[in-house]
């Protein structure tokens, strides 16, 4: 059995996909694509500029986005107009010519590419999706695990507490996406450690379901914001250590290359902690496949988890930017040739239907 641990269903993006507006959702889309790593460009020429067009350059609240009428497009791209000029950036494939991801699609590229089951994830991104990804799950048994969300700042909220137990216990999803940046619509007033969010944490435990992190440097981009969420999230694990948590979109190469800081490596030994593999969405971006640059970096993350806390993730449909989905799987099933076989099918599937009872 193959488990993709990474999957995304979503309407089409330019409109409120479960948010109060589609001004609120927009909001959203424009954090995520103002520090995004794709060329911007002007619609008029399709030259790539480096000046900022969408946000101030140091921004660590919502402030800091600009008035700019963000809007999602087709065929993968997002535009937005400053000071007269119109802009875009492809945060999707061209390929997606409707800048939606419906079941039907996944299934077929699923089946294309011999994958059993998809994990849904859903960053704010993508909408509030909790309903979406119960029918598809309702309507494809078997096909689908969904991972709920919640709005992070006020996730200690009855009325976001009311919603996690029921996405959980009415509505069948099997985890939590949470993003630690997701506090940049609170400027980071608070952070997910902070007191007033122990019922939430307290319900997460209740409900047994695992974390899934979309993790990121706060308040702003540096090594140093980055480790000093480590060492949240060991502060964290330490409260905490029945809830098991994935580390999405994989370790820093850097980290596993150049040496491990010790937030990092204390977060690693610690049993109740994952890690995805998945680095096309990124390194494929300067990098072409089969990747060989990737292979000393996922030999040694072999070496530090061992096989039984690895998951692989494909990040579809927005790693075809860079891949297919089938190249997103076969740099590793076929070229990691140093991961035993049996380990590389617990890595493909083997432990992901153990955490969620998949038979």
């Amino acid at each position: 059995m193959i488990i993709d641990s990474h999957h995304h269903i979503f309407p089409f993006l330019d409109g409120p996909c479960g948010f109060r507006s589609r001004e609120e959702h927009a909001r959203f889309l424009q954090f995520y694509v103002a520090g995004h790593g794709q060329p911007v460009k002007r619609v008029r020429d399709d030259v790539v500029v480096t000046e900022p067009t969408l946000a101030a350059p140091t921004m660590a609240g919502p402030e800091g986005l600009w008035d700019v009428d963000f809007r999602v497009t087709r065929n993968g791209r997002f535009e937005w107009t400053k000071d007269g000029v119109d802009y875009y950036l492809h945060f999707m494939p061209p390929s997606l010519q409707t800048n939606a991801s419906p079941p039907d699609f996944v299934l077929a590229q699923m089946a294309y590419v011999g994958v059993d089951v998809a994990v849904l994830q859903n960053a704010h991104l993508y909408g509030r999706s909790d309903e979406i990804f119960a029918e598809a799950i309702r309507q494809h048994p078997g096909k689908f695990i969904g991972l709920a969300e919640v709005e992070e700042p006020n996730a200690h909220t009855e009325e976001e507490l009311r919603s996690l137990r029921r996405a959980v216990e009415e509505l069948g999803l099997k985890g939590l996406y949470y993003a630690n940046r997701g506090f940049f619509f609170d400027s980071y007033r608070h952070n997910f450690d902070d007191p007033i969010y122990e019922p939430f944490w307290q319900l997460v435990r209740e409900l047994r379901i695992p974390v899934f992190w979309e993790f990121a440097p706060a308040p702003r981009p540096g090594e140093e914001n980055y480790l000093r969420e480590i060492d949240r999230l060991n502060r964290s694990s330490d409260r905490y250590p029945e809830v098991s948590c994935v580390y999405t979109h994989g370790i820093g190469v850097k980290y596993l290359s150049e040496g491990m800081p010790e937030p990092l490596a204390r977060l690693l030994r610690r049993e109740q902690w994952w890690v995805e593999i998945l680095y096309p969405i990124g390194w494929g971006r300067l990098n072409d496949y089969p990747y060989p640059e990737l292979r000393p970096a996922i030999k040694e993350l072999h070496r530090i988890m061992g096989a039984g806390r690895l998951c692989w993730g494909s990040d579809m449909p927005n790693v075809e930017r860079h891949c297919t989905f089938r190249q997103s799987l076969d740099y590793l099933r076929k070229y990691c040739d140093f991961i035993p076989s049996g380990d590389m099918d617990r890595i493909l599937g083997g432990n992901l239907a153990e955490l969620f009872g998949v038979s």
